[in-house]
């Protein structure tokens, strides 16, 4: 009994054994079938993410291209556009947008105080600092071209047309000529006189101190130039180079003026007789005088005053 039982015991082992090889095998392959398959597919996958990164390096491309194409039609507007395309299809940039407000903030905030500094200081003080600082005098005649474009008339127009009815012969002295508007618009000779170039007609100097002889000018104007602590000094030199009898003009804002009545006599004081005054504009007061006598040595004495245009932030 023990033998047989002994024996179908060891044929039965022998059947388990043979059965466990053959699933032993069957799993062998169906691992080795996996891996093969597994090592097909990882390269489709990774050509697959290749092909992604590239079309996002295609469409950045494409996104940089549109984006300067806006850039470059906002820098020219008068650009025609493609038919059946409006100017407003172009998406804004928005960050542009707010980088040119900032900046234009900025340069206004610039403009306000280098327009404090000139009526604050002396005419010396203002000239070095625009020495120092040659951007500055841009920024200034920028803000005070912006100023003018908000004014109603601009009284160097008026200046412009009394010259014009004059002989050509007459020569010209603008103290405070700003862009040579006056020098660019008559026949006549005109020194051009500012603390820093705008164009090439500019003669940079302290107007309180200009490179000419005396009595030698027929005309001089101060046109929204009578700036700085020192002005008295600016009226001397006037007087210094014009001839006797020859015109002063004088345009300043009306606010500037606590009482025009003392402002015509210490004018007096310093040589210069009025012949007209202009006080009723509600912008500008103007004014023409004529040498009558010369300026005497100390200008303190007379204490000419006018109150510094502030420019108000907006």
């Amino acid at each position: 009994m023990f033998a047989e039982e002994e024996e179908w015991n060891d044929e039965a082992d022998a059947h388990n054994l043979s059965k466990t090889i053959v699933n032993s095998q069957h799993n062998d392959r169906i691992t080795a079938k996996a891996a093969k398959k597994e090592q097909q597919t990882i390269p489709s996958k990774r050509q697959k993410f290749e092909l992604s990164k590239a079309e996002c390096r295609k469409r950045e491309m494409l996104r940089r291209l549109l984006r300067d194409k806006v850039q470059e039609t906002k820098a020219s507007p008068t650009e025609p556009q493609p038919d059946g395309v409006e100017k407003d299809a172009l998406p804004p940039d928005r960050s542009a947008e707010l980088r040119s407000r900032m900046e234009q903030r900025l340069e206004s905030a610039r403009f306000r105080y280098i327009n404090e500094v000139m009526y604050t200081t002396t005419s010396g003080e203002a000239k070095r600092m625009f020495r120092q600082d040659p951007q500055s005098f841009g920024i200034y005649h920028r803000g005070f071209t912006a100023q003018v474009q908000r004014w109603p008339a601009n009284p160097v127009d008026a200046i412009i047309s009394y010259i014009k009815k004059k002989h050509p012969s007459l020569v010209v002295a603008d103290f405070g000529c700003g862009d040579c508007k006056i020098a660019r618009s008559v026949k006549n000779k005109v020194h051009s006189f500012d603390l820093a170039p705008v164009c090439d007609l500019v003669t940079v100097c302290d107007m309180a101190n200009v490179p000419l002889d005396d009595c030698t000018v027929d005309i001089a104007v101060f046109c929204l130039s009578l700036m700085g602590t020192n002005l008295g000094d600016f009226l001397a030199e006037a007087n210094r180079v014009l001839v006797m009898g020859g015109v002063l003009k004088v345009a300043e804002v009306a606010s500037r003026f606590e009482n025009v009545r003392s402002f015509n006599s210490t004018m007096a004081s310093l040589g210069f007789k009025l012949v007209s005054k202009d006080a009723e504009n509600s912008h500008f007061f103007s004014f023409e005088f004529v040498k009558s006598g010369d300026c005497p040595e100390n200008t303190k004495k007379a204490g000419l005053e006018l109150r510094p245009c502030v420019y108000k932030k907006r």
